[in-house]
């Protein structure tokens, strides 16, 4: 479920490069690229085998922290820590902005984004008794795993996602406490050492 957070922490990222002179969008752009934003949200696996979780994130420019379901993960836009603490285990990854694996690899879709989707349409719809923006991507390049993303805005707020794998069911996610402020020297980056001895450290650099 990591590489779907990371996907749509990437997407609302980079989603500046579709919103031009789009309303709200453009609104939304704007903040991201100059905000450090943070939410909580909530997710569910609409397949067979039905799973719903829910965590926290923050994101600013090319780097986040997602916590839930038990895992943790840090990215200063340069390596990632990925800690489950239940498993004692951990693991350091060097983000590779030329790798096209885009469901686990935010900065690469981060930096491909305009040139791998487009928008394919942008359409009104009700949830909760709320009129949303529903900003409809489809993959424009071969090799992404996706068959459509739905990325719905409040105004400029985004509240839900929506995600359709090629190979997989669809996942929906949720946004809440979505909060916006001036970006600061909060830290992205993860000190392995501060885990204890006990724990199983995997350096895949």
């Amino acid at each position: 479920m990591k590489k779907y957070l990371l996907l749509i922490l990437s997407l609302l990222c980079a989603v500046g490069a579709f919103a031009q002179d789009r309303g709200s969008f453009d609104a939304f752009a704007a903040t991201l690229a100059s905000k450090e934003v943070s939410f909580r949200y909530s997710f569910e696996v609409q397949g067979d085998v039905p799973m719903k979780g829910n965590g926290t994130a923050s994101l600013c420019g090319a780097s986040y922290r997602v916590s839930g379901n038990g895992m943790e993960c840090w990215c200063d836009g340069v390596t990632r820590w990925s800690v489950d603490r239940s498993a004692k285990e951990a693991y350091i990854e060097a983000v590779d902005p030329t790798l096209v694996d885009y469901l686990s690899n935010p900065a690469a879709l981060l930096g491909a984004l305009e040139s791998a989707f487009r928008i394919d349409s942008v359409a009104e719809a009700k949830r909760g008794g709320r009129a949303l923006q529903a900003l409809h991507l489809v993959p424009s390049v071969d090799g992404t795993g996706l068959d459509a993303v739905v990325l719905y805005l409040d105004s400029s707020t985004p509240v839900e996602v929506s995600i359709a794998v090629s190979d997989g069911p669809r996942t929906l996610f949720r946004l809440s406490d979505y909060s916006v402020k001036e970006k600061s020297d909060a830290a992205y980056s993860f000190d392995i050492a501060s885990l204890g001895a006990d724990f199983a450290v995997t350096d895949l650099r």
